[in-house]
């Protein structure tokens, strides 16, 4: 036996024996944060008065505690990979090789990478997002949208939020899988169960909620690992956000 190719596979068996702490770790905290961030939103901990609309104030304190709570993760995540984990935060990562996934139709061309199915499932899942969104929250209401501050506010709370549930509940997992060479479905499926459950309580709510945030959870999970990079997660995950912030206040 090749003494080189052993000695690969004792290493990647090392890896994953050191490894073993901070994936439980990491796993504990970020379903800890599932409940968090629910008493965060009735709690309303972090008093703000800014504007008229105090749907508008209570909104920004919860923003601003989760993205505090986002950078102690970032911090957590470097303490247990260093470098290495923090280089899943890149932004200019947009392409790489697509793994592929028959059982959801996920059957890339010979030419076809990132740059193409990251562009694909943005518009798809914005527009079942905006479905559902409309008959969860906006069917059957009357409807009125503050021009301003409204309209400037949506894309800053989307971006936010997405910042912050990618980190909590993506890049914890993708970045510790990835730096202790586990496999790539234990991040996918360890992202799709918690996003999955803590969206029973959110928008869109209730088992379709779960199903459709399950399902994201996973494919943000997967772009991050084949692109190395954070750019098709937090931009599919601020479309989305877009959505459901113009529905809710909307509303």
């Amino acid at each position: 036996m090749d003494k080189r190719l052993n000695s690969g596979g004792e290493e990647r068996l090392d890896s994953k024996r050191v490894g073993t702490i901070p994936i439980l770790l990491i796993t504990l905290v970020a379903i800890a944060c599932a409940p968090l961030l629910l008493w965060l939103r009735s709690a309303a901990p972090l008093a703000v008065d800014l504007f008229r609309n105090e749907r508008y104030n209570l909104e920004v304190g919860y923003q601003i505690t989760v993205l505090a709570l986002a950078a102690l993760m970032i911090g957590l995540v470097y303490a247990l990979t260093g470098r290495e984990g923090l280089a899943y935060l890149n932004l200019n990562r947009r392409d790489g090789a697509i793994r592929p996934e028959p059982w959801i139709g996920i059957k890339p061309k010979e030419n076809e990478s990132w740059r193409h199915l990251g562009l694909n499932f943005a518009v798809v899942i914005t527009l079942v997002t905006a479905i559902v969104i409309y008959f969860q929250v906006v069917h059957g209401k009357s409807v009125s949208l503050e021009l301003f501050p409204g309209l400037l506010l949506i894309p800053a709370f989307a971006l936010a939020n997405a910042f912050s549930e990618e980190i909590l509940f993506r890049f914890t997992f993708v970045a510790v899988v990835g730096r202790y060479r586990f496999s790539p479905y234990l991040a996918q499926g360890l992202g799709a169960a918690v996003f999955g459950t803590v969206h029973y309580f959110g928008n869109p709510g209730g088992i379709v909620g779960v199903l459709m945030a399950a399902f994201i959870g996973w494919f943000l999970a997967k772009s991050m690992l084949e692109t190395r990079g954070f750019f098709w997660a937090l931009l599919i995950h601020f479309l989305q956000d877009v959505v459901i912030f113009s529905a809710l206040f909307a509303g």
